[in-house]
């Protein structure tokens, strides 16, 4: 993965999950989840518990993006 394809992902607004070269996959429900340090070797990636994760973009495998809830549509209309 490149640091433009997360970037892209974050600018459609729209919750997505990131897979790993281990298997593993993280959920990014919104942009507030996520951030990109400026040396952009990485992502930061976090959850509602606090937990946080560092994410090297080169074992970043893919991207998914998750179908918005009627209810979710309803509200950011």
């Amino acid at each position: 993965m490149t640091r433009k394809q997360i970037e892209a992902a974050i600018e459609r607004n729209l919750p997505f999950s990131i897979q790993m070269a281990d298997g593993k996959e993280y959920r990014v429900p919104h942009r507030d989840y996520i951030s990109l340090p400026p040396t952009g070797w990485a992502a930061v990636v976090y959850d509602d518990v606090g937990h946080v994760w560092v994410l090297p973009l080169l074992t970043m495998t893919g991207l998914s993006y998750q179908e918005l809830s009627a209810a979710h549509k309803k509200k950011s209309r």
